[in-house]
């Protein structure tokens, strides 16, 4: 499981991003604290991309192709997008049309908008999965719609935590504007996700030698 070692280092990463937010936010340094919560989570969304990647090749292909301008290795927004897409793929409503979706491609009937929607997703099996055996880690429905907005406006809030921009006029925005109720915010989403990512992906990551250990040691 080489690969397995080298995209865990991902995973490891993305919790001392979100570790250093912790220690950071100690100190009040809120705007500093919430840039390395979102770098935490872009890397949780590309060890996931990775994981499934070198599960099957034919995923991701151009999304973590390095000559691509909007490879998750070059691009934030893209990664930004890719947390939208497996959120989308573990709700409840989307698990229910999912299976509709396989209901209609098995009886060769046409599909429909909704179902072509259901199939561009790249997480569509794991997600539904996710769905059925884990409803205690999906996000609600209202607190997701409030995490997509948030994530829309994740890599301007990423680089006002990092930097002072000048805003044209007489004045200058600082990472000390940035308080303790917008870290707050971010951690919730933050920890949200980890918990999906870390509880689930990666223990679902395992060998069937590894299964058979742990079945083995629960009985």
């Amino acid at each position: 499981m080489a690969n397995r070692e080298n995209y865990n280092k991902i995973f490891e990463n993305g919790l001392n991003h979100i570790n250093a937010a912790k220690l950071l936010a100690k100190s009040s340094l809120f705007g500093f604290a919430i840039s390395h919560l979102i770098l935490g989570i872009e890397e949780l969304i590309k060890y996931q991309v990775m994981l499934s990647y070198f599960a099957d090749t034919k995923l991701f292909d151009e999304d973590i192709n390095l000559k691509n301008r909007k490879s998750i290795f070059r691009d934030h927004i893209k990664k930004h997008d890719l947390i939208k897409e497996f959120q989308q793929s573990i709700s409840k409503k989307f698990s229910s049309d999912y299976f509709d979706y396989l209901f209609h491609k098995w009886t060769g009937q046409e599909l429909t908008q909704k179902h072509l929607e259901i199939e561009k997703n790249r997480f569509k099996e794991i997600g539904s999965f996710i769905s059925v055996s884990y409803t205690d880690i999906n996000i609600p429905e209202e607190e997701r719609d409030a995490f997509f907005k948030w994530l829309d406006n994740a890599n301007d809030l990423k680089n006002n935590g990092f930097y002072v921009n000048w805003t044209g006029e007489l004045t200058f925005k600082t990472p000390s504007e940035i308080k303790k109720e917008d870290y707050e915010i971010a951690l919730k989403f933050t920890e949200a996700f980890l918990k999906q990512t870390e509880e689930v992906i990666k223990n679902l990551d395992t060998t069937d030698d590894e299964l058979i250990e742990y079945l083995n040691t629960e009985l």
